[in-house]
């Protein structure tokens, strides 16, 4: 699989409902989840989490606890995963209003540092939740999907096998990534094939032929990135040098006039902060 997909074949995939592997000259069809085997999905994995509970494994809450008491996991820890969270996200907020090419390199390199000590500790939290109820229940609603989805015809009726299964796995939600990818589905929404017919059209679910429980959960999301992108067209003053970009249309938002007025400063704020620190911000720098 191609690392960047096109949008028109995103498109394709996702109108159509299914995905093709090939491999090793042998082809495999990846049947896109429904809304309702989703759902039915969750229910599942929520039934499985209770039967393991039963059968006496812990929660990942217990788990914790429990490393907590051994010293294998820290309330500090689990509070730095929340404080990086917030400052990552707020991080990337900021990001696009600093015009300052050497200060945005440098602001981008300190949130790739925060991301990789947000890796490592959610891996390290993830090693001792590993072994829980839900977790296990997550497992057995992976293998699950795995198994409902992949077919050798594109009718789906010659379901794969299990020694086939083993080796498309890793692909199955490599693609399930790819669809699901919010600048994937924009670029793939924004085209004319799709967008003016979208704009036109009173019904979405007119354009699947389909009802709403046996919509795609791809093309849920197709629907659900056009109205927003619409409506952001319709209501907002988009600048006229991102007019025409569906991603930097659908995250821009437009100031409000008490907003224009005080980015500067807030900005000059962060600089000044970041300067002082070597080049490092902390979550309170962003309460103002």
């Amino acid at each position: 699989m191609q690392n960047e997909i096109s949008p028109s074949q995103i498109l394709l995939e996702i109108s159509r409902g299914y995905s093709v592997f090939e491999i090793n000259e042998k082809i495999y069809f990846f049947k896109h989840f429904s809304i309702e085997e989703m759902l039915t999905l969750d229910e599942f994995e929520r039934d499985e989490a209770k039967r393991a509970k039963k059968m006496g494994l812990k929660n990942e809450g217990e788990l914790l606890k429990d490393a907590m008491k051994y010293g294998a996991w820290t309330q500090q820890e689990e509070d730095k995963i929340k404080s990086l969270e917030w400052t990552i996200n707020n991080s990337y907020k900021v990001l696009e209003k600093f015009s300052d090419p050497v200060t945005k390199r440098s602001f981008e390199n300190q949130i790739k540092d925060q991301e990789e000590e947000l890796k490592i500790l959610k891996n390290k939290k993830s090693k001792i939740s590993s072994y829980s109820a839900e977790a296990l229940a997550q497992q057995k609603k992976l293998s699950k999907m795995i198994f409902n989805s992949l077919f050798y015809d594109k009718e789906f009726t010659k379901i794969v096998k299990d020694k086939d299964v083993e080796v498309l796995g890793a692909l199955v939600f490599s693609k399930f990534s790819e669809l699901a990818n919010k600048e994937n589905t924009l670029k793939a929404c924004y085209l004319t094939y799709f967008f003016e017919v979208f704009m036109a059209t009173s019904n979405c679910l007119d354009l699947f032929k389909t009802d709403f429980m046996n919509l795609t959960i791809f093309q849920k999301g197709l629907i659900s990135y056009s109205r927003a992108l619409m409506n952001k067209i319709q209501n907002t003053s988009i600048p006229e040098k991102i007019y025409g970009d569906p991603v930097k249309m659908f995250d821009y938002k437009e100031p409000k006039k008490e907003e224009k007025e005080n980015t500067t400063h807030g900005l000059d704020d962060l600089k000044r902060r970041m300067s002082s620190r070597g080049g490092e911000l902390k979550a309170e720098d962003f309460l103002g």
